[in-house]
């Protein structure tokens, strides 16, 4: 029964088989027939395509030669056109080329500006293809009108924008240390404020630009206005100064008196010297009374004109040192502001040239002013003058000005204004020897008091100034082989004070010797105070400047050196009154019955006493000690030095019948005497 039912599923399936395998052979046969079909239908589509390429290519190659021939003459043209525009330009822009330029804005003048574009372009045209055309004279003609009357438009606008800064505005810049008024590009004296003043700016960097392309940079118009406005402005600065100095400063006032020679100067003239010898009749008896209670002076009495000229001097050597230092200052400033001023109207390039030929004068200026006042310091070095150092002051001045004219005409060199720190450079090292040799030289006797020299007071206050400028000084004397060599050898870790010091040493070294030598012409005593008066004046000098730790840097015991040297002028001072103590001295003493020759011993023994210190007191009352305390301590020691000794002889002798008149010999008692050291 199984083997039926699995007998008949096999047919079954066997059925559906053959069937499908018919279904698939007829979809086969009719998909045979549908390719033959698609096959007879592409063919017929590739012989009708080939037909129609044989008829188009031909009508594609006539259509590109048309297409060729239509962009030809549209090229050809155009070139008639513009060879056309060649030939009618010169007609054309006549009328505005011969008007000249408006410069009142920048959009009129660049109207000009390509007008003059297209006659530069009708030149090259021409000039490349039709040389010996009529045309390009006219062409010519035109262009070369036309540069010049921009050229003379340029120069005009210029001329109207160009003033020279004013004293006020330089003296403002330099206070400020910054350009803060020219911080847009000028070229007007001040910077533009307005909107007229910056078009015209507008309008020539416009103009400048074109004529620096077109191979005509305008630097010599630049050169003509720029030039004259920075040394007016220069000039006037100085006069400014001037005038400023001269209504508040007496010393000024009395320079301008002696140049002048009118009539009212002179009556001047003898109403002052009758006014000075007033004034020193009166100086002079002040003194004496002075002298006469008190047993002081007033020093050494110059006329009120010595002392005037002495002070006209310092200051005019000051006064010099700093209007040089001034115009170095202005100009730097001003070398500042043309720079920018010229920025945009010259090629850059040729920037550095064009502002060294704009302030040639005004380094010239102040070359001259610089010279001048070394050249002035100098002739006070000569005369070992207070004001000798104005020159290093001057010169710390023009080398922190250094680095602003370097950035002014950068990027060229600064060799002009570099030749002139280097020349004052050379008068600063000069002048400190020649300080040293006008102390050798001075012939200017002490005063008659023994009061403190003025070559001390000289030297002190020009060792206290150079200090003042240790950063510029000590590099300087660092160049001079004998200083670099001494300073070497030191082992100071400050090297410019190491250099300083030996110069101060230098100094103070010749001071010493010179002192010394006009002590020669006092005697013993008062040669003893002079030299005290001066060495203890130094010594304190030397310690309220702050200089001894300077000069202990080459000299570690200088200030005990001056003391011991105070020490021994002391000594020697005490040791004056040997000759009066002489006279408190018997070589034997009298018996107790005084004899004829006894007497007469005591009666000049006390006689010779009262005559010495007649003369003493008289001499010693005109002796000047300016230092309250060394005067109170000389004092002090006169009462030691004289009264022991003579109370001794006093109360051993003073009470002796050895005259019928004894007050004629026994003047003074020991308080008289100490009431003289009193006052």
């Amino acid at each position: 029964m199984y083997a039926i039912e699995k007998k008949f599923e096999i047919e079954m399936k066997l059925k559906k088989e053959m069937s499908n395998m018919a279904e698939l052979k007829a979809a086969a046969s009719r998909s045979s027939a549908l390719a033959g079909d698609v096959c007879n239908v592409l063919g017929a589509c590739e012989q009708r395509l080939q037909q129609l390429e044989t008829a188009v290519l031909p009508l594609y190659g006539d259509t590109a030669r048309l297409q060729h021939i239509h962009h030809n003459m549209e090229r050809t043209v155009k070139a008639l056109d513009h060879v056309i525009n060649y030939y009618m330009v010169s007609r054309e822009l006549a009328d505005l080329v011969q008007a000249g330029p408006h410069t009142s804005s920048t959009d009129t003048l660049n109207i000009y500006l390509e007008a003059l574009d297209k006659l530069a372009e009708a030149q090259n045209y021409f000039n490349k293809n039709n040389p010996q055309s009529v045309e390009l004279e006219n062409i010519n003609q035109l262009y070369n009108t036309g540069v010049l009357k921009l050229e003379t438009a340029f120069e005009e606008l210029l001329n109207r924008n160009t003033r020279p800064l004013s004293p006020t505005t330089l003296m403002d810049m330099i206070a400020l240390e910054e350009d803060s008024s020219v911080d847009s590009v000028s070229v007007s004296g001040s910077a533009p404020s307005s909107c007229g003043a910056a078009q015209a700016a507008d309008t020539l960097r416009a103009a400048a630009a074109w004529l620096g392309a077109a191979g005509r940079p305008p630097q010599q118009a630049l050169l003509t206005a720029r030039a004259p406005a920075a040394r007016q402005a220069l000039n006037a600065f100085k006069d400014h100064l001037k005038a400023r100095s001269v209504p508040h400063d007496p010393i000024m006032r009395a320079k301008n008196l002696l140049h002048r020679s009118d009539s009212t100067t002179k009556k001047t003239s003898k109403i002052q010297k009758v006014i000075e010898k007033r004034a020193n009749k009166i100086i002079q008896k002040a003194s004496q009374t002075l002298e006469n209670s008190t047993g002081l002076a007033l020093g050494p009495r110059r006329s009120v004109s010595e002392a005037y000229t002495e002070e006209s001097y310092e200051a005019l050597e000051e006064w010099e040192a700093m209007l040089a230092g001034s115009v170095a200052a202005a100009l730097a400033k001003l070398a500042r502001h043309e720079q920018r001023a010229l920025l945009g109207l010259v090629p850059l390039p040729r920037l550095p040239q064009l502002l060294a030929q704009i302030l040639h004068e005004c380094f010239a200026t102040l070359h001259q002013d610089v010279e001048r006042a070394c050249q002035r310091s100098r002739r006070a070095c000569a005369r070992s003058s207070c004001g000798a150092s104005a020159c290093w002051a001057l010169l710390a001045r023009l080398q922190r000005l250094q680095p602003d004219v370097a950035r002014a005409l950068a990027p060229a060199e600064p060799t002009v204004y570099t030749s002139i720190v280097n020349n004052c450079h050379m008068h600063c090292l000069k002048s400190l020897e020649e300080w040293v040799s006008g102390l050798r030289s001075d012939t200017f006797a002490g005063a008659v008091d023994g009061t403190v020299h003025q070559l001390a007071v000289a030297a002190l206050a020009h060792c206290h100034t150079l200090a003042r400028h240790l950063q510029t000084i000590g590099p300087a004397l660092g160049t001079e082989p004998a200083y670099a060599r001494a300073a070497a050898a030191l082992p100071a870790p400050d090297r410019g004070a190491a250099l300083l010091g030996l110069y101060v040493r230098k100094v103070l070294a010749q001071l010493n010797l010179v002192l010394r030598n006009k002590s020669e012409q006092y005697p013993d005593a008062l040669k003893a105070i002079f030299l005290l008066n001066n060495t203890l004046y130094l010594l304190q000098g030397l310690q309220r400047s702050g200089l001894v730790e300077v000069l202990m840097t080459v000299e570690p015991d200088c200030e005990a050196t001056y003391r011991d040297m105070i020490h021994e002028y002391k000594n020697n001072y005490l040791q004056s009154w040997n000759k009066l103590l002489a006279h408190t001295v018997l070589e034997e003493a009298p018996p107790a019955k005084l004899r004829d020759r006894d007497r007469q011993i005591l009666k000049d023994k006390f006689a010779s006493f009262n005559r010495e210190w007649e003369e003493c007191t008289k001499a010693q009352r005109s002796y000047s000690v300016p230092d309250p305390e060394l005067r109170e301590a000389l004092k002090r020691d006169n009462k030691e030095t004289i009264l022991p000794p003579y109370t001794k002889f006093y109360d051993t002798y003073g009470s002796l019948p050895f005259s019928k008149n004894p007050d004629k010999y026994v003047k003074y008692s020991p308080v008289q005497v100490t009431i003289h050291f009193c006052y």
